[in-house]
């Protein structure tokens, strides 16, 4: 029913090729892409009926093109690569009550208290094998103030008097250690504090942990107002956050400031010290964690607050903090989870200290010495440590040349792996100071029933302003940003796009499998067979 002419129908014999396969050429395979790219103005330097000069134009302008979007490219990187962060202003109104009120640490420039040393000279003569007077032990308790300013005057007296009292505590203070004998002297917060104010409401001063306890600080033991960083003897709570602004509406404390309990000055002058700093943070003027004002007797000090925040996005978390200069307080495990630049400086010169000195001084928070086997520093360690004092009290965490200051930069402490927190509040002092005045108004009074005011100061901290900034720090380009201007660079440029680039590489990558498929085939055509009989 069909017939099917064999004339019309062939058949190749692939016998008859071998050996016969179309030269490869690159050459008309790239003519033939620059003829059919999408690329602007390729076909300029394959169109055979254009001049050589015309074509080589086209070319330079390309090369010159390509060599532009290079070096505005590696131009754009560089400056991201060197800056990744940008930080903004992010809110002109953030509300203040979401910002924690500064922690408040007031520290008595007398460090040993009269009424105290005497009872101890007291104890120590009654318990002293060769019978010597109280009085004589009260000028020996004078030594025990060096441990705070490190003097090295009369040496060996000092020395001597540290022997004995280890001598004494050995045999009958077994439960006794320098540290608690320190606190033992240090003015009692409860006799210097007279009248505590918060939010306009009257609180008792020491009062369970809730209003100001005794902590440490870089002056010693001292009064603090809101500090929770994480202690010993007490769990930390939630510290305070105000939600009114003004004089009257922040921190008042009325404070004994008389001069007749005085033993061991280190200021040379009668009055307080008074640190602000942020409520997770150990108070260290040194490092730059606390801000110090002080007041005398008989003045009423304002100190007007004025917090900024500054706040973090996770998304830096991909740079190295070396790139990004900062750590998120739950970054380091280090700290458990709650890392404070004041910390890390703490850290530091614990480690300092221990390594030059052997001890760390009482004044440290023992839970960032991170060892029970490290003792504390007693008078005995005192020509070691004025050896290396100017060295503690200069930190920094990078190393600036600056002309006339490299001797003090040489001799400063350096801390490399502190950085500041991502996430901060940072706060600024504005002070005012006026003369008490006393008046016998009845009424309600900070002062009233307090007849001699030139031996009492009167403490006021408070916020300033309802609303403060908030800047905000972020990467400076996401990904699809970079992408973007790369986009557009090339467009500008060389006209080139996406699409562009990848029948560019679709084109490269496709010849090079072309000349390694026809490359293995001629290899395999050329082998001699031998057939065995």
């Amino acid at each position: 029913m069909f017939q099917v002419q064999s004339q019309n129908i062939w058949m190749k014999d692939s016998s008859e090729d071998i050996g016969k396969d179309k030269k490869f050429s690159f050459k008309d395979e790239l003519y033939i892409f620059l003829e059919n790219t999408i690329c602007h103005c390729y076909r300029h330097m394959a169109q055979v009926d254009r001049t050589v000069i015309e074509r080589l134009m086209w070319f330079c302008i390309h090369v010159f093109g390509l060599s532009s979007w290079i070096f505005f490219t590696t131009t754009l990187f560089a400056n991201f690569t060197r800056n990744p962060l940008i930080t903004t202003l992010y809110d002109t109104v953030y509300p203040v009550k979401n910002i924690p009120f500064p922690a408040v640490t007031i520290c008595s420039k007398n460090r040993i208290s009269r009424e105290q040393a005497e009872i101890y000279a007291k104890e120590l003569s009654l318990k002293d094998p060769q019978g010597r007077s109280e009085f004589y032990f009260l000028r020996e308790l004078i030594y025990l103030g060096r441990i705070y300013d490190f003097e090295t005057e009369n040496e060996h007296l000092v020395t001597a008097f540290q022997q004995f009292l280890d001598q004494t505590t050995d045999k009958n203070l077994a439960n006794s250690t320098f540290e608690s004998l320190i606190e033992r002297l240090n003015p009692s917060c409860e006799k210097i504090l007279l009248k505590c104010f918060f939010k306009s409401k009257e609180y008792k001063c020491m009062f369970e942990f809730q209003m100001i306890e005794q902590r440490k600080s870089a002056l010693g033991f001292c009064c603090s107002f809101n500090y929770i960083k994480r202690n010993i003897d007490n769990p930390m709570n939630s510290p305070y956050y105000p939600t009114v602004t003004g004089p009257d509406m922040g921190l008042i404390v009325v404070v004994n400031n008389t001069s007749d309990d005085y033993f061991y000055n280190i200021f040379n002058s009668v009055g307080l010290a008074i640190l602000i700093h942020n409520y997770n943070e150990y108070p260290d003027p040194g490092s730059g964690s606390a801000l110090e004002r002080f007041v005398s007797p008989g003045q009423e000090i304002f100190l007007r607050v004025d917090s900024v925040s500054i706040t973090s996005e996770r998304d830096i978390l991909n740079y190295k903090a070396e790139k990004r200069q900062c750590l998120f307080s739950d970054e380091n495990r280090q700290y458990g989870g709650k890392y404070t630049r004041s910390d890390c400086f703490l850290n530091c010169k614990i480690r300092s200290v221990k390594a030059l000195c052997d001890c760390i001084p009482f004044s440290f928070p023992q839970e960032n010495a991170h060892s029970e086997s490290l003792k504390t520093c007693t008078l005995q360690h005192v020509p070691c440590l004025n050896k290396y004092k100017i060295k503690w009290s200069t930190i920094m965490s990078e190393m600036i040349d600056i002309d006339g200051l490299q001797r003090e930069m040489e001799e400063s402490l350096l801390c490399r792996e502190c950085y500041p927190t991502c996430s901060d509040s940072k706060y600024r002092v504005t002070t005012s100071i006026l003369p008490l005045v006393f008046n016998n108004r009845t009424g309600f009074g900070i002062t009233n029933h307090i007849k001699n005011v030139s031996d009492i100061s009167v403490i006021r901290v408070f916020l300033g302003q309802r609303e403060t900034w908030q800047y905000k720090q972020d990467v400076a380009f996401y990904w699809f940003e970079i992408f973007s201007n790369i986009g557009g660079l090339c467009g500008v440029v060389g006209g080139y796009s996406l699409i562009g680039f990848t029948e560019m590489i679709y084109f490269v990558l496709k010849q090079f499998v072309l000349y390694v498929l026809r490359k293995s085939n001629i290899n395999r055509k050329t082998e001699d067979f031998q057939i065995y009989p």
